[in-house]
């Protein structure tokens, strides 16, 4: 069905109203929807909990029997509302023992060193220093590079040169005590040996098959390789 045109008046309306500024309420919001929500929602999060924790103080401060409460009920509530405050009172009514006192201001001597390392090394805990300032929509090009390798000590440093060696080249050939070998024929050295392990613990019906398979195999590729040479106007040999 097709569209019906509104009426000349309410066209006029329209124009009349698209005419007008932009309302001061959606120019303030230079922020995202999604970034105003979570502001929000932090601000009402922080406001519930400071409701909760002054409901908890007059909650204390007004501590009432209710109509139709028990008075075991009563006390169990008033109980239940203040042991946190008994059990402060009573560790801290407790007398304390030489060894405990000594190990107590052994601790705070100690956090008491650690904060003064913290300050004359980095100055404090405030790292605003050391962020980066990154605009909005800033894309990285490529991962950052690394000049030098991390430090290593004692063994971990020797396999890590050995790892980085071999990354910067890997077809690096060494040589061996019995001429100069590339690490392809060490490999290839390699694979002939556990070949050799393998037929050395193979049963003698096992070595047959084999043996009548690697010949069945060399018969076949000749007889291909002869069709060839004949398809190619050539002598097989």
């Amino acid at each position: 069905m097709p569209h019906k045109r509104a009426k000349a008046s309410v066209r006029n309306e329209r124009r009349k109203l698209s005419d007008h500024p932009v309302s001061d309420k959606s120019m303030g919001q230079d922020a995202p929807k999604g970034l105003m929500r979570l502001m929000k929602m932090k601000e009402t999060m922080i406001e519930n909990r400071k409701n909760k924790k002054n409901k908890k103080t007059n909650e204390k401060e007004q501590l009432k029997i209710q109509p139709g409460e028990r008075m075991r009920d009563f006390a169990q509530r008033v109980e239940d509302s203040y042991r946190q405050d008994i059990i402060q009172a009573h560790k801290d009514s407790k007398p304390l023992t030489e060894r405990k006192k000594r190990n107590r201001e052994a601790r705070k001597e100690r956090e008491r060193n650690k904060k003064q390392r913290l300050n004359s090394k980095y100055g404090g805990k405030d790292f605003d220093d050391l962020k980066d300032n990154v605009k909005f929509g800033e894309v990285a090009d490529a991962p950052p590079t690394f000049n030098k390798l991390p430090k290593a000590r004692g063994q971990g440093k020797q396999m890590l040169e050995a790892k980085t060696q071999a990354a910067m080249d890997p077809k690096q050939s060494k040589e061996k005590d019995n001429g100069y070998e590339s690490e392809e024929d060490e490999n290839m050295k390699q694979l002939k040996a556990s070949y050799k392990r393998k037929w050395s613990n193979m049963s003698a019906a096992a070595k047959m098959a084999l043996e009548s398979e690697r010949e069945r195999t060399v018969a076949l590729y000749r007889a291909k390789k002869a069709k060839k040479m004949e398809a190619s106007g050539l002598t097989p040999l």
